[in-house]
């Protein structure tokens, strides 16, 4: 499987449903005109349509054992839809228009957009031409219309469903008082940062920072000033951090950076810069803010979990010292 195929089958599983459904319903409907083509003797148009129902068969059957390929549908099955659409105008002229209408949806749910643009540009360069050829030229103005309209529709309805799709993943994603990353994505990003170490042997390290005394700035100040707090410490902690690297927060005043290519040393220093420039921000008019800091430096044969605990572990002995400081 590609690494474009995995991602997509991963983060989108409604495209596998969305095209084993349309599967589905071309088998239910398509398949009894291409029976009946065979019957008729319009061999062409029977072989054509049955291409058509098998493809999406083996095409639904794809995507539900994982194995999504969009290019091979755009350069694959759109053509072939597209070939038998146009002999079927040549051969029933209305009749075989009308089955451009489905055609237009379909693109838009069986393929990534951008895909689906050019399938349907295909489509209607084909069809709208061959409508005014053998159609008169009322019926051939109305199907150009519509057609227009039904490709301009499952366009705006497209757009806006990915829209709301990408804005349910950043709200799942994202920590929505500060814009770090959340819990969501913290096992995935360990996990795949752990693979990077064993295969390339990439020293990778994580910092645990927690804000010390929290409690108190909420309950002498209120929520507002502790959070104004977290969104202090969340701009800063996305302005030094790289982009290679990932910050989390983990809930309440507690965070968790995974710095990349970072070994103990570098990560002590990063650490203690961001200790540091926490406790010189005017975060509050009447006092400093100061953090605990842990630091753990991926060992190997190490899971995640165990990396991560190390990291608390210090983190909470730094607390145990006094607070504001640094522990390795």
């Amino acid at each position: 499987m590609t690494t474009y195929s995995k991602t997509l089958i991963q983060e989108s599983p409604i495209r596998v449903k969305t095209i084993v459904g349309v599967a589905v319903v071309v088998f239910v409907f398509l398949m009894p005109f291409s029976l009946y083509n065979f019957f008729q003797e319009k061999y062409i148009l029977g072989t054509g349509s049955l291409s058509v129902v098998l493809l999406m068969a083996i095409n639904a059957w794809n995507c539900w054992h994982g194995r999504y390929y969009p290019f091979l549908i755009l350069i694959g099955l759109a053509p072939i839809i597209v070939i038998f659409l146009g002999f079927a105008i040549y051969q029933q002229g209305l009749i075989g228009l009308l089955w451009c209408y489905p055609a237009v949806i379909s693109f838009y749910f069986m393929l990534p957009e951008r895909y689906a643009w050019g399938a349907n540009i295909v489509l209607l360069a084909m069809s709208l031409p061959m409508s005014w050829l053998f159609l008169d030229a009322e019926l051939a103005s109305r199907a150009t219309a519509t057609l227009l309209c039904v490709s301009a529709f499952a366009v705006i309805f497209v757009r806006v469903i990915s829209i709301q799709q990408n804005e349910l993943h950043d709200l799942a994603m994202t920590d929505s008082l500060t814009g770090l990353s959340n819990r969501v994505q913290l096992h995935g990003s360990l996990e795949q940062a752990v693979q990077m170490y064993e295969r390339h042997v990439i020293p990778m390290t994580l910092i645990s920072l927690d804000l010390d005394n929290f409690k108190k700035i909420n309950d002498t100040l209120g929520h507002d000033a502790g959070d104004d707090v977290l969104r202090g410490i969340g701009k800063l902690l996305q302005k030094r951090i790289r982009r290679s690297d990932k910050v989390f927060r983990l809930g309440g005043e507690e965070f968790l950076i995974l710095l990349y290519e970072t070994d103990a040393k570098e990560g002590f220093l990063v650490a203690e810069e961001l200790r540091k420039k926490i406790e010189s921000m005017q975060l509050l008019p009447d006092r400093s803010v100061t953090t605990s800091l842990g630091i753990a430096t991926l060992q190997p044969n190490e899971n995640w979990r165990d990396w991560m605990k190390r990291s608390d572990d210090n983190m909470y002995r730094a607390k145990k010292q006094g607070r504001n400081r640094v522990v390795t």
